[in-house]
C-alpha cells in the first residue's frame, strides 16, 4: 500500500525537510538523549545523520502530512507494512557503518543494546503486523490532531483486515497518546541498565 490518505509517500527531495522536522521533534526525547548525549561534539549533525538514515531505510514506507500549501511538512510517519522489515543489514547498507566515526566509542554499546530490540520485536510479534517505526509532529503543529492523522489510516486498515500494530516509545506523553488509540503495553522498563524508560506496545 503506497498511499495512506491523507498521507503521501515522502520523496527523496523532501528528506531534508523531513530530517529537520525529526531533529526538532526529537530534540529532547529521552531515548535519543541517551543514544546521542548532549556532550557529543556535533550532536545536531549526528541526529540529522541518524534520521536521514532511517528515512532512507524506510524508502516508500516513509509518509508525510503536509499543510494546506502542500509543501510544509506537519508530521512524518514511518509505517512498515506486514512482511516488511528494516534490519541491521539494511541500516548498514544505508550508512550505519559510519556511526563509529561519528560518536565517541563509549556510546556505541548503547546503540548495540538499542539495535538488539529488533530481536524482541520479532519474538513478541511473530504474526504479520504493521510496525510504526517512527512518528514525529513538527513542534509548530503539535496539539492539532496531526499525530492522529498520521496513524489513523493504518489503524483503520488494521481494523478492516484484522491485523495487529506494534511500536516502541520512550515518553509518557506518547504512551498516553497511543493508549488513547487502542494500544496496550507489552513490555516496560529500560532496555538496558541506565537507559531511559521504554515501552513496547501492540494494538
Amino acid at each position: 500500500m503506497k498511499t495512506l490518505s491523507p498521507l503521501t509517500v515522502l520523496q527523496p527531495t523532501q528528506f531534508d525537510a523531513a530530517t529537520t522536522l525529526l531533529c526538532e521533534a526529537f530534540a529532547d526525547d529521552p531515548l535519543f538523549n541517551y543514544l546521542v548525549p548532549a556532550d557529543v561534539g556535533d550532536r545536531p549533525r549526528v541526529m540529522a545523520y541518524v534520521f536521514r538514515l532511517l528515512l532512507i531505510c524506510g524508502g516508500d514506507h516513509s509518509y508525510g502530512l503536509t499543510d494546506t500549501d502542500g509543501q510544509t511538512l506537519k508530521g512524518v510517519a514511518l509505517w512498515l507494512p506486514p512482511g516488511q522489515s528494516v534490519g541491521l543489514v539494511d541500516m548498514l547498507r544505508a550508512g550505519l557503518y559510519q556511526l563509529p566515526f561519528r560518536l565517541p566509542w563509549q556510546y556505541l554499546t548503547r546503540w548495540q543494546a538499542a539495535l538488539a530490540l529488533d530481536h524482541y520485536h520479532h519474538q513478541a510479534m511473530p504474526m504479520p503486523h504493521w510496525y510504526l517505526m517512527l512518528l514525529a509532529v513538527s513542534p509548530r503543529y503539535q496539539r492539532q490532531g496531526v499525530g492522529h492523522q498520521l496513524i489513523q489510516p493504518v489503524l483503520e486498515e488494521c481494523d478492516r483486515t484484522g491485523q495487529s500494530c506494534y511500536l516502541e516509545t520512550s515518553t509518557e506523553g506518547a504512551l498516553r497518546f497511543y493508549q488513547r488509540h487502542g494500544f496496550e503495553i507489552l513490555k516496560t522498563g529500560p532496555f538496558v541498565e541506565q537507559a531511559p524508560p521504554f515501552w513496547t506496545m501492540q494494538r
